[in-house]
Formats: structure tokens, C-alpha cells, sequence
């Protein structure tokens, strides 16, 4: 076959294709439109500036009243009281507490709010405690915890004996 034979059956093999496929209907296809949808929302919160802390200092200047060894009747009630000042740079408010930490709790809450002391004042901390029924020595051991949430200051300790 000739060359000229060649490109002339190929342009009729390409006349035949073109003349067939114009009657068909060609399918068409959509475009498809995606939709994203979260999976979470995340809501925006501002975070609350922390105000400054202080720096708490506490000097232990003594028992106000029952002194270490002090003899308790089984199941006496009362109010132990020490005496501190407050050398802070921060005045101790309703935000300030006296933390029950180890030993005999003595039928003592957990913690009790401590009175308002101003900066350089002196001031009694008190808890009111029971003593236990049965004979022994006992201690009770509490810690001040400030308004920025830790515990300063040496522990205060209220050491009794039951007869």
C-alpha cells in the first residue's frame, strides 16, 4: 500500500468515527458541589488575667491562750488562738484561711476563714477544737493558705494532753 493509500483510509476511518458517533447522545456530568461541614466548633473563651500574687509572710510571735500541754477534760471544747502579724505586702481577707494539715483534727472543720489582718498589723488566728474522749497527748497541726492559692508562713500547732 502507498503512502498516499495510507492517509487516505485513515481519513476515511475518521470520517466513519466522526458521521457514527454524532447521532448518539453523549452523557453529561453534573458537577458535584461538596459541602464541608465541621466536625467540632471551638468556642472562644478569654482567659482571666491572674492578679498579682503577693508575697506572704507570716511571724509566729505565740500561743494567745492554752500554751503546749495544756490538760483538757475528755471531750472539752475550745478555742485555740495564736498570735501572728502580718509582714505581707498584702492585706489577709475573707480570701485567706487556716488549713487543718496533719495530726489530730479534733472535731475541727477542714479549714476556717481566718479574721482580716492589714499589712505590718498583728492579728489572733483561732479554730475551735474538741478534745477526744480517750486519755493521751494530742497534737493538731494547721497551715495558713493564701489568696493565691498555696500555703505560707510556719505551722501553727495546738498540742494538748487528756486526762
Amino acid at each position: 500500500m502507498s503512502k498516499k493509500s495510507f492517509c487516505i483510509l485513515i481519513l476515511l476511518i475518521a470520517a466513519v468515527f466522526l458521521l457514527c458517533s454524532c447521532g448518539q447522545k453523549t452523557e453529561q456530568v453534573e458537577p458535584t458541589v461538596e459541602i464541608f461541614q465541621p466536625t467540632r466548633s471551638v468556642a472562644t473563651v478569654a482567659v482571666p488575667t491572674r492578679a498579682p500574687s503577693c508575697n506572704n509572710v507570716m511571724t509566729y510571735l505565740g500561743d494567745a491562750n492554752y500554751a503546749d500541754g495544756t490538760v483538757m477534760s475528755p471531750g472539752q471544747k475550745f478555742t485555740k488562738e495564736w498570735e501572728v502579724i502580718n509582714y505581707s505586702d498584702c492585706n489577709w481577707d475573707s480570701k485567706y484561711h487556716l488549713f487543718f494539715i496533719s495530726g489530730n483534727q479534733m472535731g475541727a472543720p477542714d479549714f476556717v476563714e481566718i479574721p482580716h489582718i492589714p499589712i505590718g498589723s498583728k492579728g489572733k488566728i483561732s479554730v475551735e477544737l474538741t478534745a477526744p474522749t480517750e486519755p493521751g497527748e494530742y497534737r493538731s497541726e494547721w497551715k495558713l493558705f493564701g489568696a493565691d492559692n498555696r500555703f505560707f508562713g510556719e505551722s501553727l500547732v495546738a498540742k494538748i494532753v487528756v486526762q
